[in-house]
């Protein structure tokens, strides 16, 4: 990609009749054209990347991720599995998700990183200038419901079919009943059609899915959308949590 040039730079800092007032005097003022050029430039770049930094905090903190998690601070030396899938994780962080329609589907037992991950990925996006939103499923089902019951369940679907990536983490932790298991197909569905990707850790292997979404045809709908332009992970192993978790202190006998 070409480097823009300062008068592109003006126009995207919306300075439209900078370029032509800077020619004009650069006509009358050739011999110092070339040092105020440079000045000035240097002036736009600091202010184009003071507000893309801000930019970036500001989706940052739109996107509700809880915690802040990047890939340098994932172990994947950790188990086999990390190991292996390691690779090919990197090349989709390194992917515009929202360009290729691509999502990721991080599969396994708790504790061993599939959230960290999720999150790493939609922080990359944030940086790529791409809207996120992360959510766990309670919540998702819990503000549709309730919308649902206050009338205005239109304007919260768009809460989670809008973003760029929508992260949706802890899928079967707890079984949705039918209506439920209808509001969030409702958001897969258009999602999918329109692309956009989802990002989904789960404790449970496809198969299993039909004991969270109780309806058979639901299940196989709502993954079968997923699982098409997703990048599925399975992550095994012992948790991490549990290598890591500290002793209970002794306490000294009486």
């Amino acid at each position: 990609m070409a480097t823009p040039t300062l008068d592109e730079k003006l126009t995207q800092l919306q300075l439209m009749g900078a370029p032509a007032f800077l020619a004009a005097w650069g006509a009358r003022h050739p011999e110092q054209q070339a040092a105020v050029r440079a000045v000035l430039e240097a002036l736009v770049d600091h202010e184009l990347a003071r507000r893309t930094e801000r930019a970036i905090a500001a989706r940052i903190q739109a996107a509700k991720f809880v915690q802040v998690q990047t890939v340098e601070t994932f172990d994947f030396e950790y188990n086999a599995a990390t190991r292996q899938l390691r690779r090919r994780y990197l090349n989709l962080l390194a992917t515009d998700l929202v360009a290729e329609g691509t999502g990721a589907l991080f599969v396994g037992d708790p504790g061993l990183g599939k959230t960290h991950l999720a999150r790493a990925l939609g922080y990359a996006q944030c940086q790529r200038g791409h809207r996120v939103l992360f959510t766990t499923l309670a919540a998702l089902v819990n503000r549709l419901g309730a919308a649902e019951a206050t009338k205005s369940l239109h304007h919260a679907l768009k809460t989670f079919q809008n973003p760029g990536v929508l992260i949706v983490d802890e899928v079967g932790y707890v079984a949705l009943r039918q209506p439920e298991s209808h509001l969030l197909f409702q958001v897969i569905s258009l999602r999918h059609d329109r692309q956009k990707p989802t990002v989904i850790t789960t404790n449970r292997i496809p198969s299993e899915w039909n004991q969270v979404f109780t309806d058979n045809a639901v299940a196989h709908a709502i993954l079968d959308r997923l699982a098409e332009r997703a990048e599925v992970f399975h992550l095994g192993g012992k948790s991490y949590r549990e290598t890591h978790r500290r002793p209970a202190p002794k306490v000294p006998p009486a």
